[in-house]
C-alpha cells in the first residue's frame, strides 16, 4: 500500500475529506458487513493477524461502520489490498470471495435461497445488488436466444479496484456454481481489467473459462439456467424477505434525503445569512449531533453543502439582469461583493460580471 493511500484512508477515517468543488454531494458507498467479516476471518485463518492487519491499514475496519452497521467500500477495497499485501497472493479477492461464499451473507443470500425457480433468484440479486455493494446495478439481459449475461454495470467515476471485482463475482458465482453445473453447458466469467498474469489460477478457482479487457464484468451462461429450481423454495419466506430487503434498501438511500434536505433548507435561508448547522437541524427535527454524524456518513460536510447551495442558486440569480452583483452577494449571504466574486470565479472559471456578459450574448 502506498503512502498517498495510508495518508487518505487516515484523512478519510478522520472525516477531513471534502468534495471536490462541482462535485454533487453524496452517501459514502458501502457494503455489507458480511462481508467484511468473511474477508476478516479468511485473512485471520491464513495467518495474518490483528496487529499486521491494522498496522498496515492504520485502523481497525470493524471500528469504521456506518450507523447502518455498513462498511464504506473504499475501507472493504484497502482491506481486500492490504490482504493481498501481506499474503503476498495477486489473486486475494477471487479467493476470498470463494471462501465467503461458503457462509450465508445477509438478505440478498436467502432471497435467492428462498426464490421459487433461478429466474427469481437473479432477479432478486439483481433488484437487491446494493445491500451488498451500494455501487452500480446488477443487470440482466440477452446476449442471444442461447445466452444471458449478468452484468454489473459501473458509472465511469463509479470505478472500483480489481480485487474488489474479482471478490464480487467470486462469491457470487461460487455460491450458484453448483445450479450452474446442473443447468448450463455453458458458462463464463468476463473482467473489463486486463490479465496481470494470473489467468490460469483465476479460472481454477471459479472452474470456468475467464476472460480479460473486456467491455464490461459479467458473468455469461446458458439460458437454461434461468429455469432451474432452487434448493429450498418457499414463497412465502421469500415474499417476507423481500418486504424486508425494500426496507433495508430505503434505509440505505437515507443519507440522500438528508442531504437533499440540508441543502433545501440552505437555500430558503440564504438571504437572511447562512444558517448555522443547528438552525437546520432544529427544522428538520433532528438534533444537531445526530445530523453531523449523518452527514460524516457521506462524501461531503455541512460546509460543502452550504457551497453547493449557494453555487447552484448563484445561477438563477446572475441570469436575473436587474439584479446588481452587490444584491446577489447579499441573497447568497456573502459579508460582502468582494467575497461573492471570488467563489463565484472559484466556481465557473470566471468573475461572474464576465459570465453575466456572456449569457446575454448568448
Amino acid at each position: 500500500m502506498s503512502v498517498c493511500e495510508t495518508i487518505t484512508i487516515m484523512q478519510w477515517a478522520d472525516g477531513a475529506l471534502p468534495c471536490k468543488p462541482g462535485d454533487v454531494a453524496m452517501r459514502t458507498p458501502t457494503v455489507c458487513k458480511e462481508y467484511l467479516d468473511n474477508l476478516l476471518e479468511y485473512l485471520y485463518g491464513q495467518g495474518v493477524t490483528q496487529r499486521q492487519l491494522h498496522s498496515l491499514l492504520r485502523l481497525n475496519p470493524l471500528a469504521h461502520l456506518s450507523d447502518q452497521g455498513r462498511v464504506p467500500l473504499r475501507l472493504f477495497e484497502m482491506t481486500l489490498d492490504a490482504g493481498s499485501t501481506l499474503l503476498h497472493d495477486p489473486c486475494l479477492g477471487a479467493r476470498a470471495g470463494t471462501h465467503c461464499s461458503r457462509s450465508p451473507w445477509g438478505m440478498v443470500n436467502y432471497l435467492g435461497m428462498s426464490a421459487a425457480n433461478t429466474r427469481q433468484a437473479v432477479e432478486s440479486m439483481q433488484r437487491f445488488s446494493r445491500l451488498l455493494i451500494d455501487q452500480g446495478d446488477m443487470v440482466l439481459s440477452e446476449i442471444d436466444s442461447k445466452t444471458i449475461c449478468l452484468s454489473w454495470q459501473l458509472a465511469p467515476r463509479q470505478q472500483v479496484s480489481r480485487q474488489l471485482v474479482e471478490f464480487f463475482f467470486a462469491n457470487w458465482y461460487r455460491v450458484n456454481k453448483p445450479l450452474l453445473e446442473k443447468g448450463c453447458d455453458f458458462r463464463e466469467v468476463h473482467f473489463s481489467h486486463p490479465d496481470d498474469g494470473n489467468a490460469q489460477e483465476l479460472a481454477r478457482l471459479f472452474e470456468a473459462p475467464v476472460h480479460f479487457s473486456r467491455k464490461i464484468n459479467a458473468v455469461h451462461f446458458s439460458k437454461a439456467f434461468l429455469d432451474q429450481p432452487t434448493r429450498y423454495p418457499h414463497p412465502t419466506i421469500h415474499k417476507s424477505l423481500e418486504q424486508a430487503a425494500l426496507i433495508e434498501l430505503s434505509n440505505l438511500h437515507f443519507e440522500d434525503r438528508i442531504i437533499k434536505e440540508v441543502r433545501d433548507c440552505i437555500v430558503n435561508q440564504l438571504a437572511e445569512g447562512v444558517p448555522r448547522l443547528e438552525e437546520v437541524s432544529a427544522q428538520l427535527g433532528i438534533a444537531p449531533r445526530t445530523l453531523q454524524r449523518r452527514l460524516n456518513n457521506t462524501e461531503t460536510s455541512y460546509k460543502s453543502l452550504v457551497d453547493e447551495a449557494r453555487k447552484e442558486r448563484s445561477l438563477g440569480l446572475i441570469s436575473r439582469s436587474e439584479l446588481g452583483l452587490l444584491e446577489i452577494s447579499a441573497e447568497l449571504g456573502f459579508s460582502d461583493q468582494s467575497a461573492f466574486q471570488k467563489a463565484f470565479k472559484r466556481w465557473y472559471g470566471q468573475a461572474p460580471g464576465r459570465y453575466r456578459m456572456m449569457l446575454q450574448a448568448c
